[in-house]
């Protein structure tokens, strides 16, 4: 999905809300390599990445399997763990067809580096039919792939009193407090 320019502004506007807690020179913490789409762009925006301890690779419009070319060419073993905040953009797949996707990007990433997977946000009517396409996808793989572990983003923003306030109005991307708070949670995941 191509992020609209009225979001890439709203989301600049959170660069200045954001103190996203950085980890100390003497506790770099953990390394983690962030894969993703549009959704992580505007978390880059929102703050992500802030600190040296996590590198994020992020492009509007990413598919999963554009990501999987992404992982091949990046030296994991350098990192702790890579998150992957990707399926946004192949939220039409059913489960059949995402399943071989997340097969590939675990292929390509191996089978020892942790994985955490951050699912798609399905509250909205557009995203809504990723809940039994790729985000069942994600949920069955995990038994599948020893080094993965699915990171619950749909959970966690349906279960806030401000889920709406989080949302863009294109049923897809988020609000400049939805980045910074996105920004927020996943560099909790890259905490671990």
């Amino acid at each position: 999905m191509r992020r609209r320019g009225w979001v890439a502004a709203a989301a600049v506007a959170a660069i200045g809300l954001l103190a996203v807690t950085a980890c100390s020179k003497d506790d770099p913490g953990p390394k983690a390599l962030v894969v993703g789409d549009s959704l992580t762009v505007g978390a880059e925006i929102g703050g992500l990445g802030r600190d040296d301890a996590i590198t994020v690779e992020a492009e509007e419009g990413r598919t999963t399997e554009q990501g999987v070319a992404v992982a091949e060419r990046s030296d994991v073993a350098g990192y702790e763990q890579v998150i992957v905040a990707l399926g946004t953009n192949d939220y039409l797949d059913d489960e059949a067809e995402f399943a071989p996707k997340i097969d590939a990007m675990m292929a390509a990433l191996g089978p020892e580096v942790p994985v955490t997977w951050v699912n798609v946000d399905t509250g909205t009517a557009k995203l809504a039919p990723a809940a039994d396409g790729v985000n069942a996808a994600l949920a069955a793989a995990a038994g599948r792939h020893g080094n993965l572990t699915i990171a619950d983003w749909d959970a966690y923003v349906n279960s806030r009193d401000d889920a709406d306030d989080l949302r863009a109005g294109d049923g897809v991307h988020d609000s400049s407090e939805g980045y910074r708070v996105r920004a927020e949670w996943m560099a909790d995941l890259a905490q671990g």
